[in-house]
């Protein structure tokens, strides 16, 4: 079976961009049985920065958020470098599942992948 994860990398190779940097997000594919993942598409998020900024001026404003939720809602997993705790609680409250993991793509694969293999078994048991 496999399942998607959306990654805010700005190579291709690391996640590498803080949630307020975001203009495009790169969406895998990951089989969760060997944990390989493949590319499938970059998705633009367009940016309206004078009704995205908050007072601290970090590009936390709901709209954008709502633009990033709406972009990643097919994937399980969504992985940034950083992302302050407004924007992430109103990702949360979405059922998004955005995660810090500023690692290399292929090192955050990996152990998310294993997580979430973990995790499913662990599901499966509960009665």
């Amino acid at each position: 079976m496999a399942y998607r994860i959306a990654a805010a990398t700005s190579d291709g190779k690391n996640i590498d961009l803080h949630f307020g940097e975001i203009e495009s997000l790169s969406v895998y594919e990951v089989n969760e049985t060997d944990g390989s993942f493949s590319f499938i598409e970059n998705r633009n998020i367009l940016r309206e920065p004078e009704k995205e900024a908050c007072e601290s001026g970090c590009s936390c404003g709901s709209d954008f958020a709502v633009k990033v939720g709406q972009a990643v809602s097919d994937c399980t997993y969504f992985l940034v470098a950083k992302i302050g705790p407004k924007p992430h609680r109103m990702l949360q409250e979405n059922n998004v599942n955005c995660i810090e993991a500023p690692f290399s793509l292929d090192e955050a694969m990996t152990k998310l992948n294993q997580y979430f293999v973990r995790h499913k078994k662990r599901e499966s048991h509960v009665f």
